[in-house]
């Protein structure tokens, strides 16, 4: 087990797009430390699969609802949905400009150029999923059995 405390030579960025820099946006988390305008990362892979994941709003349009939580490895999928043929990006960025602002996020408020971008595959996480009844309705409707 590594220190956390301890800045790692590289941090992990999760998103469903994929770009050449990462620069930062605007957070909506639930506290100060979540919602800052940066890039966030984490010190491990493994905790940043879930924010690379497609979950998509259902109805995919501006009316669309979406709610899912993570504990950073397994997701849970309230409302909305995810293809289970999608992909996402994991961005491999060097840490010399991220500090950490909790026990685990990493933040940089300056744009990052990734030394790698590992492309993902939805169906090698599906079992890292957990729907809700409604959330099984709506993948049904969409994606069959």
């Amino acid at each position: 087990m590594f220190d956390r405390k301890q800045k790692p030579r590289y941090v992990y960025h999760g998103s469903q797009y994929r770009f050449d820099i990462v620069k930062p946006r605007q957070a909506h988390g639930v506290c100060d430390a979540e919602a800052q305008m940066a890039i966030y990362a984490a010190a491990t892979m493994e905790e940043v699969i879930p924010f690379a994941l497609p979950f998509r709003w259902y109805p995919d349009s501006p009316e669309g609802r979406l709610t899912f939580d993570s504990d950073g490895i397994r997701s849970y999928l309230r409302y909305g949905s995810i293809d289970p043929a999608g992909k996402g990006y994991i961005y491999v960025l060097p840490s010399e400009s991220f500090e950490l602002v909790d026990d685990w996020e990493w933040i940089s408020r300056t744009e990052v150029k990734p030394v790698e971008v590992i492309e993902i595959q939805v169906k090698d996480y599906l079992h890292t999923i957990t729907f809700s009844e409604e959330a099984k309705e709506i993948q049904k409707e969409l994606y069959g059995e």
